[in-house]
């Protein structure tokens, strides 16, 4: 192309280009137009942020931009114009103030914002004085909420929702406590209540809290984390900080090396909101963080891509300086924010029922007179339609909590930071309580890829009780040569603790330190424990008990063993040489009762057989000898009178086998007495025990003093403190009438395993078993290591190992032998008593007494029907004193006739032709079968 066509190429190019810049303008003129003839139904909407922060400057173009989309819509607000009034509140509250006193007297029907809750706070106070709706695009403290303000409505939500995101986080990753850096302004301490809420709902708490003022240079901060927090044992660490200050603070604990390995950072949504406008330099010294920021659209959606390039074109013109401008949440529901206010006064409008008029306060209403305030006419009805609009915003779904003035659900998404390219998303965080996360290849502080466990992993200095007298829980052995500063320990609870150790799934370094010199003292125990409190020793290992009492002061692990107070005494053999041993079978009730029934039984054979058994017949002298003869006789059975009687042979059988059974009973009972040894504890109970004032002997140092006197009320004279088993021997052998004890109180482990395996024939346990919480292992209160070392100890007792450990240092054959002791017992309340045979005494009982009553009941029938017919006529006849003579008579009558021989009826005699003739053959006999004896 030659110099002339270039020429004209060129002109043609320029004009194109004059042409569809003058058609640009005429559009824009035309638009401006169009606009001027809207500006009579102008409505004022204010706006308060703070543009020298990161969120205002995003947060101030994306409302210029809505309120241009807004006023460029043809099918809303009919033909009304909004006018947007922006002013910046530099994060003060004295300067919010002002800037709202502005706004509302310039007759805004609305106010966007304000950002911080400090500012929202005076605002809200204002706004709801001038009856003008406010609406919060980042203002979350939890104390601003319709109830308070009833003009107050947010489009996004509180800290306590976000709090409950990041104690999901706390509980999935199963640490438990943290420690909370915050801004020292109403921002970061609004939200601490919400947080320290939310860790105690998931078994977690805040264990140190460090402010952090907005305005702190470099070195306050890292003075805050050298001596504040890389001392603590806590390396779980949640921040919730301006994305200023929160940047710098990172800078400064990734120089000092605590943005590494073994330590976890978690951010809030106020830093991790704007983690994609952080340059490389500010995201590497946060490699590793989760961070939980309010979950974002897919950006691939023509809508959002549209408005985001639109908004990063105008951001780049108004803040030229800014190095990474990136469009966030709070930049999208500020847009959205703005278009909630629209669509309101859109539905107002078309239904006639917006009023825009502002009225001057009544003489009565002093304060908004004084403030120069006008009341906004449309303002309930607006805020109503506010918190009943619902649409589908840039940010997502918008609609309203109608009680709350907050939106109705909100998810937040968790973000790990990592590599120069920013962060990947691991998770999501979903109402009520729902975490997910969806990645498992989390990048941790450090570069490593194993969650921190959430805790220093010190060396701990673990105190243990020295007590030369019980070496199979505790040994404590100075080894020679090292004078005193070396020591052999082992036993039972060392051993334990190894093995839980062993069980962890990490190592935990320690050193054992025996605790006194050996002698020990009363409250030894108690004293041991509470130095754990005074953070002298960093847990203590031992046969230490559970307590409540003690627990207020430290923690215990899952017990290791069970355990309780029982007591121990000195048995006695009980094979008695005694001349009347042979009398102990039976209780003396027991002897009552069986003579009073040998004496019965015979009493009723004699009188069943007397009138037709010639053996039971005679002088009364001969009688009264028969009569015992026979009673007595029945034991063993050489009776010599023949019962002949049907009714006497039933209640001779019966009782015969009582006899039997008594006889059986009694020649058992006194076998076992006279050729077994029986053991008899010398005290048969606690209650005994303490009645009598007896000396009770105890381990010495041990709450167990404490618990004889306080729960069973032993007097302080009686108790004798032991600080060595041997001297438990000794005590016991001694007797309370010479100077020892009559019973030993210790703890079950201790009295079972160590006292009883030594001396397996010499002492027994009496009594029942006082339970107490186990013995178990100490740690402070609020250690990790607790949740760990407990789940460890359920472990190792589900397994044969702990049974093993038993076994070694309580010798199983010392156990069986103490087990045979306790079967051998035999206390004097075992003896034969009425208990025992109630049953046969009152089968042959019942016997003997209706066969007694039939029998008289006969007697009397047949007497009746002898007497003549005469006697009837004069008993009936007469005086009283005739009738009570005749009485009298027919009484001495019937004793005479049950004192006669009763004379049998005939025999029948069979003739050879028939089958049954009668035929008297003399006198009757005594045997005859028809006078109802044999």
């Amino acid at each position: 192309m030659d110099g002339t066509n270039k020429f004209y190429f060129i002109c043609e190019i320029v004009l194109k280009l004059a042409f569809y810049a003058v058609l640009l303008q005429a559009a824009a003129a035309s638009e401006e137009e169009q606009l001027q003839q809207k500006s009579w139904h102008k409505l004022n909407i204010g706006v308060i942020t703070a543009l020298d922060t990161a969120i205002g400057k995003v947060a101030k173009t994306a409302i210029e931009l809505a309120v241009e989309d807004v006023n460029r819509e043809p099918n809303l607000l009919n033909a009304t114009l909004l006018n947007v009034d922006i002013r910046d509140s530099t994060q003060d509250a004295v300067q919010g103030a002002s800037a709202a006193l502005e706004l509302l007297r310039k007759e805004c029907v609305a106010i966007v914002g304000p950002q911080t809750s400090v500012v929202a706070e005076f605002v809200a106070y204002l706004s709801s004085a001038a009856h003008v709706p406010i609406v919060s695009f980042s203002a979350t403290n939890p104390s601003l909420s319709l109830y308070r303000y009833p003009y107050f409505i947010r489009t996004s939500q509180n800290d306590e929702v976000q709090m409950k995101a990041i104690a999901g986080l706390v509980q999935y990753y199963r640490w438990r406590d943290v420690v909370v850096v915050y801004a020292d302004d109403d921002y970061g301490m609004g939200a601490i209540p919400a947080l320290n809420d939310a860790l105690r709902a998931v078994q977690a708490k805040i264990v140190q809290k460090t402010a952090v003022s907005p305005q702190a240079n470099v070195s306050v901060m890292r003075r805050v984390l050298r001596d504040q927090l890389m001392k603590r044992e806590s390396r779980v660490f949640i921040v919730h900080m301006h994305p200023e200050g929160g940047v710098a603070f990172f800078a400064e604990a990734k120089k000092m090396g605590m943005v590494g390995n073994e330590y976890a950072w978690i951010l809030s949504e106020g830093i991790g909101s704007l983690l994609d406008s952080f340059n490389t330099t500010s995201l590497m010294s946060m490699q590793g963080v989760l961070a939980v920021r309010n979950k974002i659209p897919k950006p691939n959606q023509p809508r959002l891509m549209a408005f985001t390039a639109r908004w990063k074109k105008r951001f780049k013109v108004e803040n030229p300086t800014v190095e990474n401008p990136a469009m966030n949440f709070h930049g999208l529901i500020a847009y959205d924010t703005v278009w909630v206010i629209a669509r309101a006064i859109d539905h107002l409008l078309r239904a006639g029922l917006f009023d825009s008029n502002f009225s001057v306060a009544s003489a009565k209403d002093n304060g908004r007179k004084w403030l120069d305030l006008k009341v906004f006419q449309g303002g309930d009805e607006l805020k109503k339609q506010i918190l009943d609009t619902n649409f589908s915003g840039l940010s997502g779904p918008v609609g309203f909590n109608t009680e709350k003035g907050e939106p109705l659900s909100f998810s937040y998404e968790i973000v790990n930071v990592v590599g120069s390219g920013g962060y990947q998303v691991v998770g999501s965080w979903m109402e009520p309580d729902r975490l997910v996360i969806t990645s498992r290849h989390i990048v941790w502080p450090g570069g490593g890829r194993k969650v921190p466990r959430g805790w220093i992993a010190k060396k701990l200095k673990i105190a243990v009780p020295w007590e030369p007298g019980f070496r199979e829980f505790i040994s404590v052995k100075p080894l020679q040569g090292t004078n005193n500063q070396s020591y052999e320990i082992t036993g039972f609870c060392i051993d334990v603790f190894k093995a839980v150790l062993n069980k962890l799934d990490y190592e935990l370094l320690y050193e054992l330190v025996p605790y006194g010199t050996g002698n020990i003292t009363a409250g030894y125990y108690d004293d041991l424990v509470y130095q754990v409190y005074l953070k002298k020793f960093d847990a203590v290992v031992g046969d230490v008990a559970v307590f409540a009492n003690r627990s207020k002061y430290v923690d215990f692990t899952q017990p290791f063993t069970e355990t309780g107070l029982v007591m121990t005494v000195r048995i006695q053999d009980d094979r008695s040489n005694d001349p009347w041993a042979f009398l102990r079978p039976f209780t003396p009730a027991m002897w009552i009762t069986t003579l009073a029934f040998f004496f019965f039984t015979g009493a009723v054979v004699w009188l069943l057989e007397h009138r037709s058994n010639k053996h039971f017949r005679g002088e009364p002298r001969k009688q009264v000898l028969t009569f015992l003869w026979f009673s007595f006789s029945t034991l063993f059975y050489t009776q010599r009178e023949r019962v002949v009687s049907g009714l006497g042979r039933t209640v001779l059988i019966i009782w015969l086998f009582v006899v039997l059974v008594l006889a059986s009973s009694y020649t058992a009972s006194l076998s076992s007495m006279l050729t077994v040894r029986q053991i008899v504890p010398e005290v048969q109970s606690v209650e005994s025990l303490i009645s009598n004032k007896l000396p009770i002997g105890y381990r010495q140092g041990t709450f167990i003093g404490r618990y004889l006197k306080q729960e069973l009320g032993v007097d302080k004279s009686l108790l004798r403190p032991y600080s060595r088993v041997e001297d438990y021997a000794i005590a016991l052998n001694m007797g309370a009438k010479h100077g020892g004890v009559a019973a030993i109180f210790d703890e079950e482990t201790v009295a079972q395993n160590v006292f009883l395996s030594r001396s397996c024939n010499a002492y027994t346990k009496v009594g029942p078993t006082y339970r107490t919480g186990g013995l178990a292992f100490v740690f402070p209160k609020g250690s990790p290591l607790v949740s760990d070392i407990s789940k460890a100890i359920l472990n190792l007792s589900e397994s044969k190992e702990m049974q093993n450990l038993r076994e070694r240092w309580f010798n199983n054959s010392k156990i069986k032998c103490n087990a045979y002791t306790m079967e051998s017992v035999r206390v004097k309340s075992s003896r034969l008593s009425l208990k025992n045979f109630w049953g046969v005494f009152l089968v042959t009982g019942c016997v003997s007494s209706l066969t007694l009553i039939y029998y008289v009941c006969r007697l009397f029938y047949r007497f009746l029907h002898k007497l003549p017919p005469n006697d009837y006529s004069h008993s009936n006849s007469g005086s009283r004193s005739t009738q009570n003579s005749s009485i009298s008579r027919r009484l001495q009558k019937f004793v005479s006739y049950a004192d006669e021989k009763e004379i049998p009826p005939p025999k029948r005699k069979r003739s050879e032709n028939t089958v049954s003739n009668w035929s008297y053959e003399g006198p009757p006999s005594p045997y005859s079968p028809w006078t109802g004896h044999v």
